[in-house]
């Protein structure tokens, strides 16, 4: 019995009707309208961005071909919980810290049937040290298969794997101008593979052990090879840096959300096992407007203001103080004030 064959055992079928495509296709409007605005959210100058991946090992909880049903549920919930108390943690020390953690969670099933996530992030050039101490240091926090309280709810969670941590080479040269050094390595099992230490956290003996965390700087081919030309596109060409940013984070964001808005067969398996047996297929970060109630009130604000069908659009005018907003109430560019929660003019 292969994994496919289980994982669609696992499912519950739902009736197709003549409003599934129409309901699909909303949900990836949706998706991607928000995906869009937490790039322009994360878009500053004085931030970096990257992408977390985060996987699991075999030692730990991964999912064998022979596992049954009810230990692939059970091996995967462990895994999503594990991502989740990752991030709360990884949160509440950049809090600790006065910085802004701003992330977008995908999760994802690999061909064999195990989850793992791909996390965008932007955070300020200066948090580098504590982003970098915290991922590389994990293991010290959960070292073994532990139960911890989470949200008012005892979960299971074990260590993540060896996962990696991936920043443009535009940000290495401005971390080294502030006083970071890298070292290349090549791994001799995948020649094609090229690896960074940071040698101000990772001393060369812990490299070579494995005990360390997978550093990887995204030059314009490796974005062109991962991503799109989009990237190099924009790279390449005199845009602002926030523009730079938004463009990449958007990438990022669309190319790891892409089984949530697909409707590909395998991306459909995907999505509706992660919710049958976990929930949210993707999580993120608080935005200085509410996602739930934006989203009630998108047709009723785009009568007032055409510009806000784009959540992005919104969220630039926040931050850029076009649109004040203080208890839900939104005071837009020409002094109307729209009450978001309720879908009213004030």
């Amino acid at each position: 019995m292969n994994i496919i064959y289980k994982l669609k055992k696992i499912i519950k079928q739902k009736k197709t009707t003549k409003y599934s495509q129409l309901d699909s296709e909303v949900a990836s409007a949706k998706i991607k309208n928000l995906t869009n605005a937490i790039a322009s959210y994360g878009a500053r100058d004085e931030n970096f961005i990257g992408m977390l991946t985060i996987t699991f090992s075999y030692k730990d909880t991964r999912i064998s071909k022979n596992d049954d049903i009810d230990t692939i549920k059970s091996k995967t919930i462990i895994m999503y919980d594990s991502v989740l108390f990752f991030l709360d943690k990884l949160k509440k020390e950049m809090k600790k810290n006065k910085y802004e953690f701003i992330y977008l969670n995908a999760f994802e099933l690999q061909k064999d049937g195990n989850l793992h996530a791909h996390i965008y992030f932007s955070v300020p050039l200066k948090a580098f040290k504590t982003l970098f101490y915290f991922y590389h240091n994990y293991r010290d926090i959960v070292p073994y298969r532990t139960t911890i309280k989470l949200n008012k709810k005892e979960r299971t969670i074990v260590p993540i794997g060896r996962s990696q941590l991936g920043i443009s080479d535009e940000f290495r040269i401005k971390l080294e101008s502030i006083g970071y050094k890298f070292t290349m390595h090549f791994n001799p099992q995948k020649p094609d593979r090229v690896d960074f230490r940071c040698i101000n956290f990772v001393s060369e003996s812990q490299f070579k052990s494995g005990n360390w965390t997978t550093l990887f700087f995204y030059t314009n081919d490796s974005f062109k090879s991962a991503y799109s030309e989009k990237i190099v596109k924009y790279l390449t060409k005199n845009y602002s840096k926030t523009t730079k940013q938004k463009v990449i984070g958007n990438e990022f964001n669309n190319h790891h959300i892409k089984t949530t808005i697909e409707n590909d067969e395998w991306s459909e398996l995907q999505k509706q096992f992660i919710r049958e047996v976990c929930g949210k297929v993707y999580t993120h970060s608080k935005l200085p407007v509410s996602v739930y109630h934006y989203q009630r009130s998108r047709t009723k604000l785009m009568v007032i203001e055409p510009r806000y069908r784009n959540f992005n659009s919104l969220i630039e005018d926040v931050m850029t103080d076009k649109v004040g907003i203080k208890n839900n109430i939104l005071t837009l560019p020409n002094g109307i004030k729209f009450n978001l929660k309720e879908g009213v003019i004030q």
